[in-house]
C-alpha cells in the first residue's frame, strides 16, 4: 500500500514538474521542441539536449554577441507554416578586427550531414538551421586543404545514339579517376536524367560521364559532363541558364521567352580571327580579275614566300586562298601581328582595297554624293585611321557617289565598323495594337534614320515599338529597350499588345515556372545521386528567386530612356529592402508551392543571405558561385547575383558557367552527436 501510494506521488512530481519546465520554456520563447527531458526514477531533470541542436548554435553566439547576430527584419520561411522563432545568423564587421572574427567564424559553422561538408548559414524562422554545401568530408574532416572532386561541368551537347548504354546512376572510383554505369543500365532508349559514357558496352568506363538532359536537335542532346575534377567547395560549375538574352532567363525556372536581338548592319575590313599561312604561298603587289584566267584572280609577278619571317613584307600585298598563282578567292594582306595576317577578302571581281569616306553628304534624285571625300585604303584603317571615321559617311569602296549611303556607326576596332544605311529609315510608335497575326504600330509614328542624334533616340525612348522597316503594319514587332555602340537591342515580342504584359509573361505569371533552368537540372540531379535517403531530416523551407521589380528602365510603357539608365533592375541589388521576404509567390520555390514547386528540398543561397554575414571573408571560398538572386537586364544580357572567389558579392552574366553550392535546411531540434563546428572537427548530425 505503501509503495503504491510513493510511486503515484513519483509520477504525480514528475507530471508537475514537466508542465513546469513546458511553462518555462513558453514563457522564454525557446519552444519545447527544442528539448529533451528526462526524469529519472529519484525524480531529477536532465535537461542538455538544446545545448546539442544547431539552432542552439547559433542562437548562443548571438546572445554572446560576438560571432553572430539577431535578425530583425521581415521574414517569413516556410510557404505553410508561420513563423515562430527568432532567425539568428553569423556575422563580423567589415574592419580589420573584423576580418579576423570572419576567419575565426569559418572554423565555427562547419558540420557534416549525409556524408557531405556544409557551412552554417542562419536559422531559419520556424526553428531549422540552413547550410550551404562545402564538398565531401576527408578522414571526417572539412579542411581548407581538401582536393578536388566529382562535379558538374558546363552544360553543352552531344550526339547520342540509341546503341548506346545509359544508367540510371554511376560509380566513380578515385583511384583510376573513372566512370562506370549503374543502377538500371539499358540500351535501345534516351530518356532523360541517365547518365552515359557514349559506349556501345554496357561495362565501359569512362573519365568524363554525361548526363541527359533535352533534346537539342535531331540526334544531339544537351548533357551535363561529370568530372573528377571539381573544386572541393562546389558540385560543379554550371551556367544560370544557357541563353542569357531574354529577361525570363533569371528565372530558377522559367516559361515564356521573348529574346533580344540587335539591329546592327556591319561591314568587315579585315578578317578578324588573323591567318597563320605556311611559306609554300605565293604573294605579289598587283593582281588581275577575269583577263588572264576567266572568273579568277590572278598574282602578276608572284613571289614565293621563303620564310614566315617575311610576314612584315606581306602587307599591303596579295595572297590566294590555295597557295597557288590563281583562284576564285583573294586575299589582300591588311597588317600583320603576332605572326598571323589580317587581311580583306575580295570575290566577284572586286579589287577596292580602299574606303572613301565623307563629311556629310548631297542628294539629288535618290543619288547621294559625299562631301570633303578622303580615300583610305584598308591599312591605313587598320594603322589608326578608323578612330577619326566616327558618324562619317560612306558609299562603298572607294565610290564618292551611290543610292544608297552608309552611316558610319562605330569603329572602335581595325576590324571592322558599324554602319547605318538609308534603307534602314524606320518608323517607331508609341503604342501598337495586335489582330489576326498582324501588328498595326499606333499613336504617334516617327520615322528616324538609325543612327540617330541623341535627341533623336530621346524620342525612341518614347515611340519603343517597331517593324525595323519603314512600314506600319508587320508580322513581327520589336520593342527598343536599349542603343549601345550604334546598334539597337530590341525584345522580339510574340502575341502580346505591350510590354507590360510581356513582362509579366517573362517574370511572374501564374505558369512562369514550367522548364527548368541548367541551374535546377544540375541540381535536382546531384541532389538525387547523394541526397534523397535524407530528405527526411530536411525542412521545406521558400528559396527565394525574387523577380520583383525595383526600376523597369527602357521596360517603362509610360517613356524609358534608352540611352539613360535603361536597365531593368530586379529589387535584390537595386532597392534599400534588404530583407528576408519573398514578394511574389512565383518567386517561393518550395515543394509546398505549385506556383513554384521544387522537386526536392534544396536551392541556392540568395543574394540577401550573402549580406546579412557582412564580412566577405565569411563568404569567400577561393572560387565565385551562383546566388537564387537576379541582378538586372542590361546591353542585350541579364546577370545574377554571385559571389566572387574573394567573397564580395557581384553580378555574372548567366550564360557563363560558375561554381554551385547547393543550400539545404535542417529541420527544427536537429541535434548534433559530436564535434565544435571547427574544419578538423565538424559537429556531426546523424
Amino acid at each position: 500500500m505503501f509503495s503504491k501510494k510513493f510511486s503515484s506521488n513519483i509520477r504525480l512530481r514528475k507530471r508537475m514538474i514537466t508542465s513546469i519546465i513546458i511553462l518555462l520554456v513558453v514563457c522564454l520563447g525557446l519552444g519545447y521542441s527544442a528539448f529533451t527531458t528526462n526524469l529519472g526514477i529519484s525524480g531529477t531533470l536532465n535537461v542538455s539536449k538544446y545545448d546539442q541542436t544547431l539552432y542552439g548554435v547559433l542562437e548562443k553566439a548571438a546572445k554572446k554577441g560576438t560571432y553572430a547576430k539577431e535578425y530583425t527584419g521581415e521574414h517569413h520561411d516556410s510557404f505553410t507554416v508561420e513563423p515562430t522563432r527568432k532567425i539568428y545568423h553569423w556575422y563580423a564587421p567589415s574592419t580589420t578586427a573584423g576580418d579576423t572574427l570572419a576567419n575565426e567564424i569559418l572554423d565555427k559553422n562547419n558540420v557534416i550531414f549525409a556524408n557531405h561538408c556544409w557551412q552554417m548559414i542562419r536559422t531559419t524562422d520556424t526553428g531549422g538551421v540552413k547550410m550551404i554545401y562545402n564538398g565531401e568530408p576527408e578522414n571526417n574532416q572539412c579542411l581548407n586543404t581538401r582536393g578536388n572532386h566529382v562535379g558538374y561541368a558546363a552544360r553543352t551537347t552531344q550526339s547520342m545514339s540509341t546503341t548506346y548504354y545509359y544508367g540510371t546512376s554511376y560509380t566513380y572510383d578515385k583511384t583510376s579517376n573513372l566512370f562506370g554505369l549503374t543502377g538500371t543500365v539499358t540500351t535501345g532508349t534516351i530518356q532523360t536524367g541517365q547518365y552515359t559514357c557514349r559506349s556501345t558496352s554496357s561495362t565501359e568506363t569512362c573519365s568524363t560521364i554525361y548526363l541527359v538532359d533535352t533534346v537539342s536537335s535531331g540526334t544531339n542532346y544537351y548533357v551535363l559532363p561529370l568530372k573528377g575534377n571539381s573544386h572541393y567547395s562546389q558540385f560543379g560549375a554550371l551556367q544560370y541558364n544557357q541563353n542569357a538574352d531574354s529577361p525570363a532567363y533569371v528565372g530558377y525556372m522559367y516559361n515564356t521567352v521573348y529574346p533580344i536581338i540587335y539591329n546592327n548592319p556591319s561591314f568587315e575590313i579585315a578578317y578578324p580571327s588573323g591567318w597563320a599561312i605556311n611559306s609554300n604561298y605565293y604573294y605579289s603587289s598587283t593582281i588581275d580579275y577575269g583577263n588572264l584566267n576567266s572568273g579568277k584572280y590572278t598574282l602578276i609577278n608572284p613571289n614565293l614566300i621563303s620564310t614566315l619571317a617575311n610576314y612584315d613584307d606581306l602587307v599591303g600585298k596579295y595572297v590566294l586562298a590555295n597557295g597557288g598563282t590563281n583562284n576564285i578567292v583573294a586575299y589582300y594582306i591588311v597588317a600583320q601581328a603576332d605572326n598571323k595576317l589580317y587581311y580583306k577578302t575580295l570575290s566577284n571581281g572586286n579589287l577596292n582595297i580602299s574606303l572613301t569616306v565623307g563629311d556629310s553628304y548631297t542628294e539629288s534624285g535618290g543619288t547621294y554624293t559625299l562631301t570633303n571625300p578622303t580615300n583610305i585604303t584598308y591599312v591605313d584603317w587598320y594603322n589608326g585611321e578608323y578612330l577619326n571615321n566616327k558618324t562619317k559617311y560612306v558609299c562603298d569602296g572607294a565610290s564618292s557617289t551611290c543610292n544608297n549611303l552608309n552611316h558610319i556607326g562605330n569603329s572602335t576596332t581595325q576590324y571592322s565598323y558599324l554602319y547605318w544605311g538609308t534603307e534602314h529609315k524606320y518608323k517607331y510608335s508609341e503604342s501598337i495594337s495586335y489582330s489576326g497575326g498582324t501588328y498595326t504600330l499606333t499613336g504617334d509614328i516617327q520615322e528616324i534614320w538609325d543612327l540617330p542624334a541623341e535627341e533623336e533616340r530621346e524620342t525612341i525612348g518614347t515611340h519603343h515599338y517597331t517593324c525595323l522597316s519603314s512600314g506600319t503594319t508587320c508580322e513581327q514587332v520589336y520593342y527598343v529597350t536599349d542603343y549601345i555602340n550604334s546598334r539597337f537591342d530590341c525584345l522580339k515580342l510574340n502575341n502580346v499588345t505591350d510590354i507590360s504584359t510581356a513582362i509579366i509573361n517573362m517574370l511572374s505569371r501564374d505558369d512562369v515556372n514550367s522548364i527548368n533552368s541548367v541551374m535546377k537540372t544540375g541540381i535536382d540531379a546531384w541532389y538525387k545521386m547523394n541526397m534523397t535517403s535524407y530528405t527526411n531530416e530536411i525542412e521545406d523551407t521558400i528559396y527565394c528567386n525574387n523577380r520583383d521589380i525595383s526600376s523597369l528602365g527602357a521596360f517603362n510603357p509610360n517613356g524609358g530612356s534608352i540611352i539613360t539608365d535603361n536597365r531593368l533592375k530586379f529589387s535584390n541589388y537595386y532597392s534599400s529592402n534588404k530583407d528576408l521576404i519573398c514578394t511574389n509567390v512565383t518567386d517561393r520555390f518550395s515543394m509546398s508551392n505549385t506556383n513554384a514547386q521544387l522537386t526536392y528540398p534544396v536551392g541556392l543561397i540568395t543574394y540577401q543571405e550573402v549580406i546579412l554575414q557582412n564580412n566577405k571573408n565569411i563568404t569567400k571560398t577561393g572560387h565565385a558561385y551562383w546566388t537564387l538572386s537576379p541582378d538586372d537586364y542590361s546591353s542585350r544580357f541579364v546577370y545574377m547575383n554571385d559571389v566572387h572567389a574573394g567573397g564580395d558579392d557581384g553580378t555574372y552574366n548567366v550564360y557563363n558557367s560558375t561554381g554551385v553550392r547547393p543550400v539545404i535546411s535542417l529541420k527544427p531540434g536537429t541535434e548534433y552527436v559530436s564535434g565544435n563546428g571547427s574544419m578538423a572537427d565538424p559537429y556531426v548530425v546523424e
